[in-house]
């Protein structure tokens, strides 16, 4: 299938949406009332949750009844910043050929999965891009639930994002080839809070590494592996069009994170040891699940 040939409606694959959370209930509201609202619905919406309080449950059941679309919720005991072994416990559930992931702070335009299925292919993943809503804007979201964003919405920045066209989408976004070159620059454009792949290649590489605990590498760390695997980078822009409610970034140490990358790379190749990644959330199965 050629790069820009879009599947029919016939043989589009079943779609995971995994958001993952930590409190935050009302920005959660928020990033699940845009998922259940998209032109082309996914198979289902799984809460990745790693360790919030009651009221995000509370959430999920109130949402759960306004839907046909199943809403799945696994949690996991608050033990510090464990994102990657609640990805790891989205993915044990989940039953859709493709999974898109995003974060619980991010929200959606209404064809942000219909764009995504309309880049999926066989041996690529895609890396989207996102908007950032300042709080003046999130406020406003909040107290209206009016969650529309353009160009020309005031309070927001990174509004090239917020543009949604194939036109553009065809001319500026990219493919790369698996490869070391991934690791070696500074910012390949992966971020977890838009990432789409297919969950078989997730399987192939034992999911994501949960020896990463703390801010910082832990989706490009997934990628990489499953750039190893021969799995082509997607960069998608001005289609999948999400947005995201900024707030105080946690610095990263740059240089310690891609050697951390590299030292796992070379002792691992692409798949994890079985107790550091999604063969532990199969065999365990996350502490607490709500369907």
């Amino acid at each position: 299938m050629s790069r820009r040939t879009r599947p029919s409606r016939e043989n589009k694959p079943s779609v995971s949406l995994i958001i993952t959370c930590y409190n935050k209930p009302e920005i959660l509201k928020i990033s699940l009332q845009t998922a259940m609202k998209q032109t082309v619905p996914p198979l289902e919406i799984i809460v990745a949750d790693d360790g919030s309080r009651e009221e995000t449950f509370e959430v999920t059941r109130e949402l759960r009844k306004q839907t046909n679309i199943p809403i799945v919720h696994v949690w996991q005991e608050d033990k510090g910043f464990r994102l990657n072994r609640s990805r790891n416990n989205g993915l044990a559930v989940a039953t859709g050929d493709y999974v898109i992931l995003a974060d619980g702070d991010c929200f959606f335009g209404p064809r942000f999965v219909e764009d995504h299925l309309s880049v999926a292919r066989p041996g690529r993943f895609v890396a989207g891009t996102r908007g950032h809503v300042q709080s003046k804007r999130r406020d406003y979201i909040l107290r209206t639930g009016d969650a529309r964003v353009t160009i020309f919405t005031p309070h927001t920045s990174k509004r090239l994002h917020s543009i949604r066209s194939r036109m553009i989408s065809a001319l500026v976004s990219k493919e790369g080839t698996p490869g070391e070159q991934l690791i070696e620059q500074n910012d390949p454009g992966v971020i977890g809070a838009n990432l789409a792949f297919w969950r078989e290649d997730a399987y192939k590489i034992n999911g994501f590494d949960e020896r990463y605990e703390g801010y910082g590498g832990d989706d490009k760390e997934f990628v990489y592996r499953l750039s190893r695997l021969g799995v082509n980078w997607y960069k998608l822009k001005n289609l999948g069009v999400a947005f995201h409610f900024i707030h105080s970034k946690t610095k990263c140490d740059h240089e310690l994170m891609l050697q951390r990358i590299k030292n796992s790379l070379a002792q691992e190749g692409y798949r994890l040891p079985d107790e550091f990644g999604l063969t532990r959330a199969l065999r365990e199965g996350p502490e607490r699940i709500e369907r």
